[in-house]
């Protein structure tokens, strides 16, 4: 399944959800391989490579849960320190994953496993060609076995940056290089430039590929959002504190030579964000969200305040995120898991406008957002609202199939029941899925003729539904 992904810039990114048996074997595939990968990339330890550490373990990661990004920040403060009167190269491959050469991928697995890798090498490049349809280029956008190849094309670019320094960080497709002048810092970026063309055939994006002198990028690139956050954070608990100890000074005797305004300001500092954390947690995201919200959108503040509100389960922001919903379309994701996370009965019957408007917008026409409302509108607290009242701005039966589910909607199922065998594959699965709201005598005989002709994720999901219902019983 293909969706355009809006991005910050207006644009559009694909992204594809894989069927399902595709996505076991393609997983099982780079499994196979994942290990040698992580063998041929700049060890870990050297800090330069600092996204998606390869390290599968038996609960189905392929990933360390080593915070990679903060790595890349705090690795670029020190080059930076290092070379403040240097020159830095700022480099993004255009379009990465939809441009990768499924043959290179072929031959950077043998090449960092020996010839007793070529077979699985060869079959990986054949899948990816299937998928593909026979197209050479591209790997699918979102599955985590494509992050590991991703890596293994951007090992050997990073293999080639060697030749010119080590004083390099690299997060993904993001990378940049420190140089103690603009003559070497320009060379590098040429030759780096043909290499990723004739070896790879990528490109550097012109919009986001740059040598500028290092005091010019701290200005514009270096930016953290857990600084901002503690910052603001810090800031608003130390007006809090003085407040109170105004409070305190105002209430002592004439005479109090004892009293250390230093050391009761700390204690009481300490006091307040360990007591009113939630509370000061809730008012910072707040700034912080309309602080990214003002123009130009900062789309990586947004993305870390939703995840962290999510986490602590923050509400403030609600009315906020639903007024600008649309408007910061790019973390779509971000804001549904978020309202996933913290609507309630009272918070969908509070903003009940506000939701409806969400869902008669013009832009729900779009593949993307329209699944994605689709995602947030199975929450049951939608029950409370009634919303949807009907299933008109669902574009999808898959997405219809879903919400029948949370509503019980019986008769929606039953408009399936002659015709499921007409419809694609993962609305056929949707609405067998759905079908277990119905009673079990009427069910059983539905689901089992689905089964008895479907394929192996047909018989699977009947065979689920029908022994979650008698058990049941």
């Amino acid at each position: 399944m293909i969706c355009l992904a809006p991005k910050p810039n207006g644009n559009y990114r694909v992204a594809h959800q894989l069927e399902p048996c595709d996505s076991l074997i393609y997983t099982s595939l780079i499994r196979e391989v994942c290990e040698i990968i992580e063998r041929y990339r700049i060890p870990e330890s050297q800090n330069i490579v600092c996204s998606y550490r390869i390290k599968p373990d038996k609960e189905g990661s392929f990933f360390s849960a080593d915070k990679g990004w903060d790595i890349f920040i705090s690795r670029t403060e020190e080059l930076a320190n290092e070379f403040k009167r240097g020159w830095v190269v700022v480099a993004d491959v255009t379009d990465f994953y939809n441009q990768i050469y499924t043959h290179r991928i072929n031959n950077l697995i043998e090449e960092a496993g020996g010839r007793k890798y070529s077979g699985q090498a060869k079959i990986i490049e054949n899948f990816l060609l299937s998928l593909n349809k026979k197209t050479s280029r591209g790997i699918p956008v979102g599955p985590a076995p494509s992050i590991i190849l991703a890596e293994l094309i951007m090992g050997s670019i990073d293999k080639k940056i060697l030749e010119y320094t080590n004083k390099f960080v690299r997060y993904v497709d993001d990378i940049r290089m420190f140089f103690n002048n603009a003559e070497d810092a320009i060379h590098a970026l040429h030759d780096l430039t043909f290499f990723l063309y004739s070896s790879h055939r990528l490109v550097f994006s012109g919009e986001k590929t740059e040598t500028i002198p290092v005091k010019v990028f701290l200005e514009k690139y270096m930016k953290d959002e857990r600084k901002i956050e503690k910052t603001t954070l810090m800031s608003k608990a130390e007006e809090l504190a003085a407040e109170k100890m105004y409070e305190l000074v105002e209430n002592l005797p004439e005479y109090s030579d004892d009293f250390n305004y230093d050391e009761e300001y700390e204690k009481t500092l300490v006091k307040i964000l360990s007591q009113e954390q939630l509370k000061l947690l809730s008012s910072t995201y707040y700034e912080l969200f309309k602080k990214a919200l003002a123009a130009p959108i900062d789309y990586g503040l947004l993305r870390h305040v939703l995840r962290q509100s999510a986490k602590y389960r923050i509400r403030n922001i609600v009315p906020l995120l639903l007024e600008h919903f649309y408007k910061i379309r790019p973390v779509i994701r971000e804001s549904v898991i978020y309202l996933n996370a913290v609507v309630n009965d009272k918070t969908v019957s509070k903003y009940k406008t506000e939701f409806e408007s969400l869902y008669s917008h013009f832009l729900m026409n779009q593949p993307f957002i329209n699944i994605w409302l689709s995602h947030l509108l199975q929450n049951d607290s939608f029950n409370r609202i009634g919303l949807p009242a009907n299933y008109d701005n669902i574009s999808s039966i898959r997405g219809q199939a879903l919400i029948s589910l949370r509503r019980k909607d019986t008769t929606w199922v039953r408009s399936f029941r002659d015709k499921i065998d007409g419809l694609g594959p993962w609305d056929k699965r949707a609405v067998l899925y759905s079908s277990s709201i119905l009673p079990l005598d009427e069910m059983q005989p539905l689901v089992k003729t689905v089964a008895s002709g479907g394929d192996i994720i047909e018989k699977s999901i009947a065979s689920f539904i029908l022994s979650k219902k008698k058990s049941k019983q």
